[in-house]
């Protein structure tokens, strides 16, 4: 088997076992400490579950980063990605302890995007310059951080946002190999991501012994951000923007029925159509694999946009609202597995 082969399953092998010891021994700590997410009224569980998981991949994935760093020798680009990972945990484990008040945690996801920018090479553009380079930063940054929050949004059930890295790490890759960019920051970190996802899934799967937390869904949302803002950078805009297309359709119809109500957009509540499926089909998990299925299109769908850009993006559209309309359903309209 060739090195090709061997170092990526290392990664992720390697990240996986880690990934799994860690979110063992924080489950033990984080009920010891009564850090509990009790359920209620707008709660997708009916028992306490420990939270605070999200440190168990920190643990992980900072350091990985911190090693990838030294071997590629590249260890200023991946720093500024870390700082903006460990100011997101901090700001985020505040959250989930006491709670922070809507202002100041955009505020520090705005912070974050913006140290979590000097990553990206000099020049580098999501328009491919036919903007001028302050806005065109400045669309990134507030673009990045909204990706952070409907990430956090989109944590209400077991095992999705474990899930959907996993879907959106292994599509950035998958686009890298086709288009031949050679970029061992990148591809280290989609193995890293997956590794460490799946490692915290084996007790984040439904019913979930553990959740991530903010602590947890934040920096994920960061880390996978930035993957599909570097594809962007590339030239692939329409394939970074069909892999997560899924949550943007999700949060952005969500979010924007509920501004119509006149709802406070920034409180927790159930209407997300993940939400709504989990409580039709009785289970998580089935609206897990749904979803998954649909990322598995997606990816399809991110690849054929390369070179068909159109086509690409209308499966993927089509794909996204297919899942909507089945986890739309009511109870009655939903036919026995």
């Amino acid at each position: 088997m060739s090195d090709l082969v061997i170092l990526p399953l290392t990664i992720v092998s390697v990240s996986f076992l880690l990934t799994l010891f860690f979110t063992i021994a924080a489950r033990k700590i984080l009920l010891r400490h009564a850090m509990l997410d009790l359920p209620n009224e707008r709660s997708s569980h009916t028992a306490p579950v420990p939270r605070g998981g999200g440190w168990a991949l920190l643990i992980v994935l900072v350091p990985g980063m911190l090693l990838a760093g030294a071997v590629d020798r590249d260890l200023a680009r991946y720093g500024w990605i870390i700082a903006g990972t460990l100011l997101l945990a901090l700001i985020s484990w505040l959250d989930d302890k006491k709670g922070v008040s809507a202002m100041k945690r955009l505020s520090f996801h705005i912070l974050a995007a913006c140290i979590g920018s000097f990553a990206f090479a000099d020049g580098a553009t999501l328009f491919q310059g036919m903007l001028p380079f302050w806005l065109d930063r400045a669309l990134m940054i507030i673009g990045w951080a909204w990706f952070m929050n409907l990430y956090n949004f989109m944590d209400g059930i077991d095992g999705i946002t474990g899930t959907e890295t996993i879907a959106i790490a292994t599509g950035v890759c998958a686009v890298m190999t086709a288009t031949g960019i050679n970029d061992p920051f990148i591809a280290n970190l989609t193995l890293l991501l997956t590794g460490a996802c799946l490692g915290f899934l084996t007790l984040n799967w439904y019913p979930a012994k553990i959740f991530l937390g903010d602590v947890g869904s934040v920096p994920l949302g960061f880390l996978s951000g930035f993957l599909l803002l570097a594809l962007a950078t590339e030239g692939y805009l329409i394939p970074a923007l069909i892999l997560p297309l899924y949550y943007l359709a999700d949060s952005g119809i969500t979010l924007a029925k509920r501004a119509w109500r006149r709802e406070k957009i920034w409180q927790a509540h159930r209407q997300h159509f993940y939400q709504v499926g989990a409580q039709s089909l009785g289970r998580h998990d089935k609206v897990v694999f749904r979803i998954l299925a649909a990322d598995i299109l997606l990816i399809a769908a991110a690849l054929i946009a390369i070179n068909y850009r159109v086509f690409g993006l209308a499966l993927g559209m089509l794909t996204v609202a297919i899942l909507l309309w089945k986890l739309h359903k009511k109870p009655h309209e939903i036919s026995a597995p």
